[in-house]
């Protein structure tokens, strides 16, 4: 939305070339078309998109980090017991 008391390069938003039809979802996963201007597209919408790829980006980082972890603390647990079960049987 344009906000009051600032100018937009166009005259009217129907004669404007970046007044176009989205498809967009709203908070209850209602999809709908409208009409918005792609400023506001680009202002208001796409930073909500990066973060919400960024907030996924970390959480799978984190995972990575712990299965990783994970995976050296299963390879040492098994490293110990092949080696510790010999000395136990003799």
């Amino acid at each position: 939305m344009i906000e009051k008391g600032k100018k937009c390069i166009a005259q009217s938003c129907e004669k404007c070339n970046f007044f176009r039809y989205w498809n967009m979802v709203d908070d209850k996963d209602q999809k709908a078309v409208k009409q918005i201007c792609s400023f506001d597209i680009l202002f208001n919408e796409i930073p909500i998109l990066k973060g919400s790829v960024d907030g996924c980006q970390q959480a799978t980082n984190e995972t990575r980090n712990r299965v990783d972890s994970f995976g050296t603390a299963a390879v040492d647990t098994l490293k110990s017991i092949a080696t510790n079960i010999p000395k136990l049987l003799e």
